[in-house]
Parts: C-alpha cells; structure tokens; sequence
C-alpha cells in the first residue's frame, strides 16, 4: 500500500515485506512477481511511470533486506488495474477514466 501520489514505502507495508522477504530467503527458488498500481488520477504516462517507482520501491525494499535480485520480477501496471475502482463524481465505476 501507498500513499496517495507516492512510491515510498509506508511503516504498514515494510512490516508485511519484512514477512515476505523471511519467506524468499527461506526458500530461493521462489519467486515473486510485484505490479505497481496506481489509480485513474493523472495521465497515462504518468502513472505508468508512478506504478514503475512503486514497484522497484519494493523490490528494492526486498533486496536491502537480503532477498536476492533474481527472485524478484516487477512489472508497471499503471492505471490499467486499479488496485481501487475508478469512481466517478455520481459514485458510478469508471474503470476508464483519465484526465
């Protein structure tokens, strides 16, 4: 989870890293994929760029923590999967919306 506009990690967030990155180094040959997520606020390139930041903020979490890189696959969805749907102003869903 991120704050709105942010890629730093929250306290919340490294506490359930700090879980996973036990788990990867436990067992190597895990892996884990990680997608970065924004919501439809901004443009396109920009919150593609956003879900990219997010989501090396937590590879680079995992790897600071001993994980090794190789484990680890990213990917930037932007605003494509909401982790949230898209409300518009009647509250109706708009999984399309852009500015």
């Amino acid at each position: 989870y991120f704050d709105f506009d942010a890629e730093k990690l929250t306290l919340r967030t490294e506490r359930q890293l700090a879980i996973v990155a036990m788990i990867l180094k436990t067992d190597t040959k895990k892996k884990i994929h990680l997608s970065g997520h924004t919501d439809a606020v901004g443009s396109v390139s920009y919150n593609q760029k956003l879900s990219a930041q997010r989501a090396n903020s937590v590879k680079d979490y995992l790897i600071k923590t001993g994980v090794d890189p190789l484990q680890i696959i990213t990917a930037a969805k932007g605003l494509s999967e909401p982790r949230r749907p898209n409300i518009k102003a009647d509250g109706e869903d708009d999984p399309e919306a852009t500015d």
